[in-house]
């Protein structure tokens, strides 16, 4: 079975990353983890915000990266950010000001 192929500069970093189930965008990949005990080196993983997401859980690659979310937590950088900065900039509490 021939495989796709794609140019990790080109075609996943910086994509965005969704999920399929509701097309929530969850962040962008910053990196990609590759399979190098393969006959062809091949993706293995997409990492965003410090989380690994196996190529397995990719569900899609277009113009975004359609991914099955199971139980990753995607969300927790953005928590961080929102608790530790924007929680601390004057007026940040209510976006209506």
């Amino acid at each position: 079975m021939a495989g796709r192929v794609l140019h990790a500069q080109l075609h996943l970093l910086d994509r965005q990353l969704a999920d399929q189930r509701d097309g929530r965008l969850l962040g962008k990949v910053d990196d990609v983890e590759l399979d190098l005990d393969a006959e062809v080196p091949v993706v293995s993983a997409l990492i965003a915000g410090g989380v690994r997401i196996p190529a397995s859980q990719v569900i899609e690659i277009d113009t975004a990266i359609q991914i099955r979310r199971g139980d990753l937590d995607l969300d927790r950088q953005d928590d961080w950010v929102e608790q530790h900065v924007i929680d601390h900039i004057p007026g940040a509490g209510d976006a209506t000001e």
